[in-house]
């Protein structure tokens, strides 16, 4: 598979990250690989959304250098639900972003059952499964004996075919053991979150629109770090900003944060969300009244990066339990 640029999920100081596969790492046994692990602490917007790349110039024409085939092996199901959210944004209506574009043409995904969900995992709040249903092009599950591996698509295919003889036939008593690893993580699920929440979160958080008081009591912890924000594997807001140089000027985008000071700040310096309280309330309003109102489902996972990553230990699951 030299023709792949290969990332996958390491263990690393008790952490799950991703990391790109080189010759050594297979003849390294003490690299601990974490594809029966929850999903990696980063999220894999980065690999289409880039914090920060520069997209035009003037007077000279910018032109991007080609994207390089790669493999994302072990993409958990909660961080392929976050690409449909992303892709909402930068791949459909009247403006495609060439460069999300252009990564995801490149992108083979390969996803990996989440066996051992943490404390701070709610997907099956979010009506999702601990394990890929459809966004992958092969999934694959952790058994004693190996992987066991299914094709979902044309891409997926073409790798089986490339693999050869590294494939071999799958038995019913394979995919008797998938099937239970799949139903213990369910319940597991289901225990770490017995409660469902309100069936309409967009009405509910509506509804609390004007009760100043419910915000600020769950904001009062919050440091303004912004670590929610950008471990989310959803969120897609971004900055342009334009800088001299020798030759000319520049355009660079990155990320940008609903929680930053200067996030709605408009010319001449207004800014409607110049109150944390407000940026605060956003978040919210965003994920979970705008995104569903517009496209019919919610722009938040259950990954739970926000709460594992909050300084604060703000837990947006009590928030949306008392809508």
């Amino acid at each position: 598979m030299g023709y792949y640029t290969v990332f996958l999920p390491a263990v690393i100081e008790n952490q799950v990250h991703w990391h790109r596969l080189t010759p050594d790492d297979l003849a390294d046994k003490s690299l601990e690989w974490g594809l029966g692990h929850i999903r990696a602490s980063e999220p894999i917007k980065g690999f289409f959304f880039s914090p920060r790349e520069k997209v035009a110039s003037f007077p000279e024409k910018f032109e991007p250098e080609d994207q390089k085939k790669r493999i994302l092996f072990g993409v958990k199901a909660c961080d392929l639900s976050a690409l449909k959210v992303q892709q909402k944004m930068f791949l459909e209506g009247n403006f495609r972003d060439p460069f999300y574009d252009a990564r995801l043409k490149n992108t083979i995904l390969i996803a990996a059952d989440c066996s051992e969900p943490e404390d701070t995992c709610f997907c099956n709040l979010m009506g999702n499964k601990p394990y890929a249903t459809e966004g992958a092009d092969m999934t694959l599950s952790v058994l004693d004996e190996g992987y066991l591996f299914e094709v979902m698509t044309g891409r997926g295919n073409e790798l089986i075919d490339l693999g050869g003889d590294a494939f071999g036939p799958v038995t019913d008593a394979q995919v008797a053991r998938r099937d239970e690893n799949h139903k213990a993580a369910v319940d597991k699920l289901n225990r770490i979150n017995p409660r469902s929440w309100n069936p309409d979160l967009a009405k509910a958080i509506e509804g609390k629109i004007q009760d100043e008081a419910f915000w600020r009591r769950h904001a009062e912890s919050c440091v303004e770090c912004y670590g929610c924000l950008l471990a989310c594997p959803t969120c897609f807001c971004f900055l342009l900003y334009d800088e001299a140089k020798q030759t000319g000027v520049e355009r660079t985008k990155v990320w940008d944060a609903c929680y930053m000071a200067a996030y709605a700040r408009v010319g001449g310096g207004a800014n409607p969300k110049a109150e944390f309280l407000k940026r605060f309330m956003n978040r919210f309003f965003c994920k979970f009244v705008h995104f569903k109102n517009e496209h019919g489902f919610y722009a938040c996972t259950g990954c739970g990066r926000c709460i594992k990553g909050c300084m604060g230990k703000i837990d947006i699951r009590k928030v949306l339990a008392e809508l």
